[in-house]
């Protein structure tokens, strides 16, 4: 028994675009999931489905047959659900070889592992011309013949897409996403085939989707890793008895915990500094963590401030769970799940200080970027209030601190950068005048711990540059940061 041309057609736009959806999140490890990466994926597909369609129909005007599709789809579906263990053999370390000025080595990696997602490709886009000219009886028939194809290609593709982000890549994840379509295609096409047709299309999907797990990151000292909708997150324990969040492959640290000391490290400690931007004297102020994580700079606001209302807004609902179970997140802390942006239009309350951490390295999402949000952030500040921005950098490479700051500019009275004693962090702090005033008077007030991070930022604080405001409707920090991304790739600047 042969599949019907239609019900083919069907099941072969769900698994194109079902395998799209599960591609981005295979590589978003690696690359991330920005726009770029997007246009490139989306450009990869159609290009080889394009070519596939234009050798398909040559092929089938010479073969006239159903069955070389058929099986040549079953070879498609073990390929499929192949691909998210070869990305974990070949995609690790490719950002760390192009920043560490080995471009070579990772974009090889890089185009071994699109050649590998070609051969899919080409024959999906075959199957098209194969089946309109399988099924085609005759001219008169033909116009109909060929949009019951199309309809029925397009009504998969919206299915694929729906089923695939909203059901398959939040239950099963997606190395088991990717095996469960391919099954569904193997066991359609291989329906009057050989026995050895069917063991491959079937038999292969059902061991990749039954060791889905293994396709994910996994570092050494993983204590847990999880597949959220936006990232891999894997909670690290290290030796010392101190725990790291990573996101992906870890090339940058999320959270830190370590188990007895205060928070003291870049970044972090930055943000203990800015209540102290505020008033010229102490007081328990109420702040807002736009990008919770972990809780590292929670933790360190209850030390820092005794009786500080501390509120955080984290994205991602596993971040949140791995944050409780591995790294001891406060119950004092209120959490909220959701997008920062969103939370702002719906809480009323007003704080002494807002940090703004939500960007996803390299990236910062663009609309945390804009000028309408920095004024929903000013709107939400009480009297004095400050604001302060963690973002991204690359040694000397400010295009995005830059933009950023310009944007902030537009908004307060005064904004001032400071970077971190490392290659890839300025903090923007926004308030009334006088910051570097304020946090000086306010040295002697901080734990020990604080003072020279605190007597280094009051001196070091320097105004931003001028530049054209970043908007809802304009914001291209994405293209920003690839810029900077292979501006270091080419000068091999070295790991961040």
């Amino acid at each position: 028994m042969k599949p019907s041309l239609t019900w083919l057609s069907f099941l072969t736009g769900t698994t194109v675009m079902a395998a799209e959806m599960a591609a981005s999140r295979l590589v978003a490890p690696y690359f991330g999931s920005s726009t770029p990466v997007w246009a490139a994926l989306i450009s990869i597909v159609l290009g080889g489905m394009a070519l596939g369609a234009h050798l398909g129909g040559r092929a089938v005007d010479r073969l006239g047959r159903l069955e070389p599709l058929l099986a040549a789809l079953c070879a498609v579906a073990a390929h499929l659900a192949l691909l998210p263990f070869l990305a974990r053999v070949l995609l690790p370390g490719v950002t760390t070889s192009v920043l560490a000025g080995q471009p070579l080595a990772g974009v090889g990696r890089v185009l071994l592992f699109t050649l590998a997602a070609v051969p899919p490709l080409l024959v999906l886009g075959a199957v098209g011309p194969f089946l309109l000219r399988v099924g085609l009886g005759g001219v008169q028939g033909a116009g109909a013949h060929a949009g019951s194809l199309s309809a029925a290609s397009t009504t998969g593709s919206i299915v694929g897409t729906l089923v695939a982000a909203f059901a398959a890549l939040p239950l099963l994840g997606t190395a088991r996403t990717m095996a469960l379509f391919a099954l569904l295609l193997g066991a359609v096409a291989s329906l009057g085939l050989h026995w050895r047709w069917r063991l491959l299309a079937l038999c292969v999907p059902a061991l990749a989707l039954a060791l889905g797990p293994l396709a994910l990151p996994h570092h050494p000292r993983a204590l847990e890793v999880a597949e959220s909708p936006y990232a891999y997150v894997q909670a690290l324990a290290h030796p010392d008895g101190s725990r790291e969040l990573v996101f992906d492959e870890g090339f940058a640290v999320q959270s830190l915990w370590k188990p007895g000391q205060p928070v003291s490290q870049e970044v972090f400690a930055h943000y203990m500094l800015v209540p102290a931007m505020e008033r010229e004297t102490p007081h328990a102020p109420r702040v807002l963590l736009l990008g919770l994580g972990a809780g590292t700079s929670a933790r360190g606001l209850l030390e820092t401030y005794p009786g500080a209302q501390v509120v955080g807004v984290e994205l991602d609902p596993e971040v949140v769970r791995l944050a409780r179970a591995h790294f001891a997140l406060s119950p004092e802390v209120e959490v909220h799940v959701g997008d920062a942006r969103a939370f702002l239009a719906g809480d009323t309350r007003r704080y002494d200080a807002i940090i703004v951490d939500a960007f996803r390295f390299p990236y910062v999402p663009f609309h945390l970027t804009t000028r309408e949000f920095m004024q929903a952030v000013a709107e939400h500040l009480a009297p004095g209030g400050i604001a302060c921005f963690n973002v991204g950098r690359y040694l000397d490479e400010y295009a995005v601190v830059d933009a950023v700051g310009a944007t902030l500019a537009t908004v307060f009275p005064e904004v001032r950068a400071a970077d971190a004693r490392n290659r890839s962090n300025t903090l923007l702090f926004a308030g009334p005048p006088g910051l570097g005033r304020r946090l000086a008077a306010n040295i002697p007030t901080l734990p020990e711990h604080l003072r020279a991070l605190a007597f280094r930022v009051s001196t070091e604080l320097r105004p931003v540059r001028a530049g054209a405001p970043l908007s809802d409707d304009h914001a291209p920090v994405e293209l920003l940061t690839d810029g900077i991304l292979l501006r270091a790739m080419l000068r091999g600047g070295g790991p961040l």
